[in-house]
């Protein structure tokens, strides 16, 4: 459930960030105009209406893959998240020494805990995905077999107790 949440959210910020790089005119926003940060590299005007495009249509992907079950997404949506973090680190230590960019060091280093968060979330919900082999027959077979013995088990030291609580009788 919490991951149908989260494809709802994705899909809700690809439209945000769709009406942003579609309806909003940063050209003559001087005091705060359009910006995207990619790989520690940051984006003004023009070039920032086609880096918000793609970033829009890859947290489209996420989201509707999200939503269909598809277990590719949830890697995927991982894997993008672990590069905005990494990104966003880089372009901090990169331009902290510059004075005229602090104010958009400032706002990264303010957006850090978030995506490190959901970042976060992303990987444990991925980890079974990552880490655990998918089903194999002999595998099967073999946790069919211990669990046999644990049984069987079970059955001995149940017999040997009655045993004993007969013969003390």
């Amino acid at each position: 459930m919490d991951l149908k949440a989260f494809a709802i959210f994705a899909i809700a910020w690809s439209l945000f960030l769709l009406t942003v790089a579609l309806f909003v005119d940063g050209d003559f926003m001087l005091a705060d105009p359009l910006h995207a940060i990619v790989r520690a590299t940051f984006f003004n005007f023009e070039n920032e209406r086609i880096v918000l495009l793609l970033e829009a249509g890859i947290f489209w992907v996420i989201g509707a893959g999200i939503l269909a079950e598809q277990a590719w997404s949830v890697v995927f949506a991982l894997i993008y998240m672990a590069q905005i973090v990494a990104g966003h680190l880089a372009f901090a230590i990169t331009y902290l020494p510059v004075r005229f960019e602090l104010s958009h060091v400032r706002e990264v280093a303010t957006q850090g805990p978030v995506l490190v968060l959901i970042t976060l979330y992303l990987w444990i919900r991925a980890s079974d995905l990552i880490f655990e082999a998918p089903a194999t027959p002999a595998r099967e077979r073999d946790a069919l077999g211990a669990k046999d013995r644990v049984a069987a088990h079970a059955n001995h030291r149940t017999n040997e107790l009655g045993a004993i609580a007969g013969s003390q009788k």
